[in-house]
C-alpha cells in the first residue's frame, strides 16, 4: 500500500474558549443564518482573523533550515490575503520563560511527523497556554512536498478546513480500511480520523462554496482506502478556488 502525507488539525481544548477567542478577534465569525437565529451556536463559528492585522509567527528554533522552511511555505498565501506576517525565531528556553503569547501562531518541530504536520484552526491559536505551539511540523525540510505541506498547515492557521471533508466531495471511503491505515501509519485514533478525513455534516442554513478538487487543503486519497476505483492526488499548491475563498475571508 502507498504512503501519503497527512495532517491533523486539532481543536481548542475548550469550545467556549474557542468561541470567545473567535468573536473577540472578529465579530463576523458568528453571523446570522437563514433560519432567523440572531447568532449561530457555540461550535458553529468560523475562526478568521481581523483583516488588515499583522500576525506574529513565532518559530521555535530548530536548525539552520527550519526558519526559512516555515516562512517560504507561509508566504505563499500573502498575495491573496489582507494580512501581514511577522516572523520571529526564539529558543525554546526563552519562550518558556515568558507567560505571554509571544506569537499569534506558534510553530515547533517534531521529527516523528517527518513530512507531515498539524495545526489549530485560525483563532483557536489564541486559546490554551502561551507555551503551547499552535502548529507542529515535521523535520524533513528537503522533501519535495515540504513547502506545500507548510502552505497547507498555514491554510488551517488562517481558518481553513480540509477540502476533502467538504459535504459534497463524494469520496467513497472504506471506513474500516481507512481507520486501520491511519492507525498504523500515523497513530490516529478513530475519533481523529473522523475529525480529519471523513466528510463534515452539512449544517442547515450555512452557505458552502463548491467542492474544490485542486485545493491545497485536500488530502491524497488512496484507491486502497475507497470503495470501487477512486484515487485522488493532492496538489499541495494554492488553487484558484482557494484564492477566491481566501480573498473573501480577508478582503
Amino acid at each position: 500500500m502507498s504512503t501519503l502525507t497527512y495532517c491533523k488539525s486539532f481543536a481548542s481544548t475548550n469550545l467556549l474558549d474557542s468561541y470567545n477567542a473567535a468573536i473577540s478577534e472578529r465579530s463576523s465569525n458568528v453571523t446570522p443564518d437563514s433560519g432567523g437565529r440572531k447568532k449561530r451556536g457555540v461550535g458553529e463559528h468560523t475562526r478568521f482573523w481581523t483583516p488588515g492585522r499583522t500576525l506574529k509567527v513565532l518559530i521555535f528554533k530548530y536548525n539552520e533550515h527550519s526558519f526559512e522552511a516555515v516562512k517560504n511555505g507561509a508566504i505563499k498565501w500573502s498575495p491573496y490575503i489582507n494580512l501581514n506576517f511577522e516572523f520571529l525565531e526564539m529558543d525554546e528556553e526563552d519562550i518558556y520563560n515568558s507567560e505571554e503569547f509571544l506569537g499569534d501562531i506558534r510553530v515547533n518541530f517534531q521529527p516523528l511527523l517527518k513530512n507531515s504536520g498539524s495545526s489549530r484552526i485560525g483563532t483557536d491559536a489564541l486559546t490554551g497556554h502561551p507555551h503551547d505551539a499552535s502548529m507542529h511540523l515535521g523535520t524533513y525540510f528537503s522533501s519535495p512536498g515540504y513547502e506545500g505541506m507548510v502552505t497547507h498547515e498555514f491554510g488551517h492557521a488562517l481558518g481553513l478546513q480540509h477540502e476533502h471533508q467538504h459535504p459534497d466531495a463524494g469520496i467513497p471511503w472504506d471506513r474500516e480500511k481507512t481507520y486501520d491505515y491511519y492507525a498504523r501509519t500515523g497513530g490516529l485514533s478513530r475519533q481523529e480520523v473522523d475529525a480529519n478525513v471523513f466528510p463534515f455534516d452539512r449544517i442547515p442554513g450555512q452557505t458552502y462554496t463548491p467542492y474544490d478538487r485542486q485545493s491545497v487543503m485536500h488530502y491524497d486519497v488512496l484507491d486502497e482506502l475507497t470503495l470501487g476505483d477512486r484515487q485522488l492526488t493532492a496538489s499541495w499548491s494554492i488553487s484558484e478556488g482557494d484564492i477566491a475563498f481566501i480573498k473573501k475571508a480577508y478582503p
